[in-house]
């Protein structure tokens, strides 16, 4: 409807893709430290669930899996549920990677273009151990 109109964007263009996570992380919000519940991901930002209501514009620190502490500023908050803009985007192939290991859904290295995992990560995951012939 609008598209006709010039530099009108449509009301739910984001500037990158949602993927669905349930993945309890550590974050810390003032000086309280805590575990939420990471319900979803972009490289710009993340929507997270466990702590009160808090501030727009608070700074909060996401500790993810295998990365650095992640500072990121609450954009949007309802009682237990806050949204999040980190203060430097994921790399693509940062986010790739979480999305592989960690996002809901058997279909989530399709979504990203890995149609298969590594066979080192797969037998990480399934707990095998290569054995050699001695």
């Amino acid at each position: 409807m609008f598209d006709e109109f010039d530099g009108v964007e449509h009301i739910n263009h984001r500037r990158a893709r949602r993927v669905g996570f349930e993945l309890p992380v550590r974050c810390k919000h003032g000086l309280t430290r805590s575990t939420v519940m990471l319900k979803d991901m972009t490289t710009h930002g993340a929507r997270i669930e466990g702590i009160a209501r808090q501030r727009i514009g608070e700074s909060v620190t996401l500790f993810l899996p295998e990365l650095a502490p992640k500072t990121a500023f609450v954009v949007w908050s309802e009682d237990k549920t806050s949204g999040l803009e980190f203060e430097h985007p994921l790399h693509e192939n940062v986010f790739a990677n979480l999305v592989a290991e960690f996002a809901i859904g058997h279909l989530k290295r399709l979504e990203m273009g890995r149609p298969e995992p590594d066979a080192a990560l797969q037998a990480k995951r399934e707990g095998s151990h290569t054995r050699h012939a001695a």
